[in-house]
């Protein structure tokens, strides 16, 4: 073999890829969408496959499904009579309300009230037996809600129809009512059947059915409700749609009339309640102020603060009088001439004695006297003090002052006479005021109590006539916008959902099945994978081998290895004639990789072996050596496998004599084959001979492991620069190892998508422990494996397709 360079250099423009992670499917749940990718490039048939048989399955549930229709009505909460009634009822005064009143009509629409009338109205207990006869042929239909469990048979003559339940029979003509007992009904005209058999389910269970049937929903921010029911009978479709608006309708008045009435009943008792309290409260009041003779509380206060201040300013006046009065008189009686005078000055002046009529006659007398007795003692023919006259006025003078003096003094005692009694009179009003604050209290609350009463009364006589108003209006807060139509065209919706939950299902299984696979097949399918299982490197991948086409990329039927016994596959060194393939480039490839591989320029015997048969390690075997005798290297490819020998029918050579013949011949002294049999045999190759296995001997195996297979192969490396040998598998004979002990190198193929990532480690492990050395890898990928992870070829088609 020609000197090698050294294993530390690269060749120019060479780049060691790095390697990516190895793939798997983590069992933590944690996928990437590569993962993701390459499952489904790889079990793309699989989802495919899975998504077809749903989608068969889907359509065939679709097509057994009998045809539906839908009938659509619609409502709309007009709030009309609330708008005439004003009722306000179901909110409470003062209390903020957070129902929804178009949710409340849609619990309303599908309450069991409802839906219960719509089952007596049209007869739903009474259900066909018998697929060709609809119930929406009869009418007048009447079942009794207790009736439940029976059947009905009806048999159908031309003029009349009979009807047996139980033991009883009845006939009536077509369009009369047939009277079972607890079932009656009706049937329009003759049928296409000639029988026919009726069941009764239970009014619960129909009400109950018929609650999850209807459809009902509302439109976003409008008023408007629409109701639906899904059937096969297109009639009762229709008619349980209708039936039910109606319904409905008609019970949302009845009971907002009903709670109308109830609201009446209660006001009226209410308000008989009210004004016999106000009538009791009135007389409590009048009752009152009849007590205390008064009016009102307030205004006698107000009467008698008015009294009190009065007296006691007359009081005031009169103690005024007194003490001026009083005064006079003492002056009056006093020796004093100049004093008696201007008292009696005073008591003319004084406005008190205007009111006193003795008082005023005797001071007009006195000054009368006084004036008389003046003309008789002054002037030029005045008299004397002794004339009669004037004693006479004086005595006069002095008895009429006197009797003024006692006048005076009897007034002052009439002024104490009166102070003395308005005195009395004034504590009697001060005992009198202090009572009258607490009766006016009480009065005050007596008529707080009539009037709130009052208006208490006026409001409930307001409601009462609101309620009785509210009772006779017949109209509710829901419109009949439109009632349902008999629909014409059955529904999709039902087939399109089977199968598209078909379609959805096939393709989850599909997927559940294939991250099965994935999960549980641990077989290699990249370089990447299995460098990093056995941390040897991979020299090369061995892709599909296609033929000879210019653009290298044509598929061809037969794949490496997979040919019959003795060919060879085109597009591959051993087929000749090409310059430029797919398989040329992957074992030049192959070879360059062993030459540059740690330890390539020593590799003299190189063995080529698998973990298990069926991976392709023969072809590798013979293809690899056609290949380096394309270099112009003297090459030995010996067939090792004794058991499985395939390569002399490769290269269409006798099996014998080979290996074991020149293993058993006879020796001479220095260990030379006495008569060396003509076992090596050239090839079309120029370059490339091949000692095949030989016929079997008994002792094979310790043929392979003796002495004279190391003598062997240390003669055969002096005539050739590299021999190749191709052993069983490592893991199902000893021989592999054996022979790989004895070798410079092994150099382990692996299949793609076949071999096991453990089978493949355990014939590693089985190889270090013989001491051999594993130069390298191949991944053999007749399967395509390789190529569903990527493009791997490209620099393989390159050349192939420059060409």
């Amino acid at each position: 073999m020609s000197p090698m360079p050294p294993n530390n250099r690269l060749l120019p423009g060479h780049i060691e890829p790095p390697l990516r992670p190895i793939e798997t499917v983590d069992a933590s749940g944690s996928v990437s969408f590569r993962q993701v990718f390459t499952v489904l490039r790889r079990r793309y048939q699989l989802i495919l496959a899975m998504t077809l048989a749903g989608a068969t399955l889907g359509l065939f549930l679709a097509s057994r499904e009998p045809a539906t229709y839908r009938a659509n009505a619609m409502l709309r909460f007009a709030g009309e009579r609330r708008a005439l009634t004003g009722d306000q009822e179901q909110t409470p005064a003062g209390s903020k309300s957070t129902a929804d009143p178009l949710q409340s009509i849609l619990e309303l629409v599908r309450s069991r009230a409802v839906v219960g009338v719509v089952v007596d109205s049209l007869g739903l207990q009474l259900h066909s037996r018998t697929p060709e006869f609809s119930t929406s042929e009869l009418e007048q239909v009447r079942v009794d809600s207790r009736a439940t469990g029976d059947s009905i048979a009806l048999e159908f003559r031309p003029a009349d129809v009979i009807a047996r339940r139980a033991d009883r029979t009845v006939t009536a003509p077509y369009g009369q009512v047939l009277n079972l007992g607890v079932v009656q009904f009706a049937v329009r005209a003759k049928p296409a059947v000639e029988t026919a058999l009726l069941g009764i389910a239970g009014r619960e269970q129909v009400i109950d059915e018929l609650v999850l049937g209807l459809q009902l929903a509302r439109l976003t921010e409008t008023d408007v409700i629409h109701i639906g029911y899904v059937s096969s009978d297109p009639v009762k479709a229709q008619r349980v749609v209708n039936t039910t608006v109606q319904a409905f309708q008609s019970l949302n008045v009845q009971w907002a009339r009903e709670r109308s009435r109830r609201r009446r009943e209660f006001l009226s008792e209410q308000l008989a309640q009210t004004d016999s309290v106000l009538a009791r409260a009135q007389g409590e009041l009048s009752l009152f102020r009849s007590r205390q003779q008064i009016a009102s509380s307030s205004a006698k206060l107000q009467a008698e603060q008015v009294a009190a201040i009065s007296l006691d300013t007359r009081i005031a006046e009169l103690g005024a009088d007194r003490e001026t009065f009083g005064a006079l008189v003492g002056r009056l009686k006093s020796g004093d001439e100049a004093g008696r005078t201007e008292a009696l000055r005073a008591l003319a002046t004084s406005p008190a004695m205007a009111d006193n009529p003795n008082v005023t006659n005797l001071y007009r007398s006195l000054i009368n006297y006084q004036d008389k007795l003046d003309s008789l003692t002054t002037g030029p023919w005045r008299s004397s003090a002794t004339n009669p006259d004037v004693i006479q006025l004086k005595a006069l003078a002095t008895n009429t002052q006197t009797r003024l003096g006692d006048a005076v003094s009897s007034h002052v005692k009439a002024i104490d006479a009166r102070m003395a009694s308005l005195t009395a009179l004034r504590r009697r009003t001060g005992t009198s005021m202090e009572t009258l604050p607490a009766m006016e209290e009480e009065e005050m609350r007596l008529r707080r109590r009539v009037e709130g009463l009052a208006n208490m009364g006026d409001e409930v006589r307001r409601d009462y006539q609101r309620a009785r108003m509210a009772e006779a209006v017949e109209a509710g807060d829901v419109d009949v916008v439109d009632l349902a139509d008999l629909p014409y065209s059955p529904l999709l919706s039902g087939s399109a959902l089977k199968l598209a939950l078909g379609l959805v299902l096939g393709l989850l299984l599909g997927l559940v099945l294939a991250y099965v696979l994935e999960a549980l097949n641990t077989s290699i399918r990249r370089p990447e994978d299995l460098e990093a299982f056995l941390h040897v490197p991979g020299l090369a991948v061995i892709p599909r081998i296609q033929g000879g086409s210019g653009n290298g990329r044509s598929r061809l039927k037969g794949l490496l290895g997979g040919g019959r016994p003795g060919g060879t596959e085109s597009g591959s060194p051993m087929a000749g004639g090409q310059t430029f393939s797919i398989g040329i480039e992957a074992f030049r490839n192959l070879r360059t990789s062993l030459i540059w591989s740690d330890g390539g320029e020593a590799l003299k015997t190189l063995v080529v072996t698998s973990a298990a048969p069926g991976e392709g390690k023969t072809m590798t075997a013979a293809n690899l050596a056609v290949t380096l005798a394309y270099d112009g290297l003297r090459v030995l490819l010996i067939d090792c496998d004794i058991r499985r020998p395939r390569v002399h029918g490769l290269f269409h050579l006798p099996r014998a004599p080979g290996l074991m013949e020149l293993l058993v011949s006879p020796r001479t002294q220095n260990g030379q084959p006495a008569t060396p049999p003509k076992a090596i045999r050239d090839t079309s190759v120029a370059g490339l001979s091949v000692l095949p296995c030989g016929a079997l001997p008994s002792n094979a195996a310790n043929l392979l492991s003796g002495t004279r297979m190391r003598i062997l192969l240390e003669e055969l490396k002096e005539r050739f620069d590299i021999i190749v040998l191709d052993t069983p598998p490592v893991l199902a004979t000893a021989d592999a190892g054996i022979v790989a002990s004895l070798t410079d190198g092994v150099l382990l193929v692996v299949r793609a998508g076949t071999t096991d990532r453990n089978a493949a480690q355990r014939a590693y492990q089985q190889l270090a422990n013989v001491g051999a050395r594993v130069v390298g890898t191949v991944l053999n990928d007749p399967g395509g494996e390789v190529a569903k992870e990527g493009d791997y070829y490209y620099p393989y088609d390159y050349a192939a397709e420059e060409q």
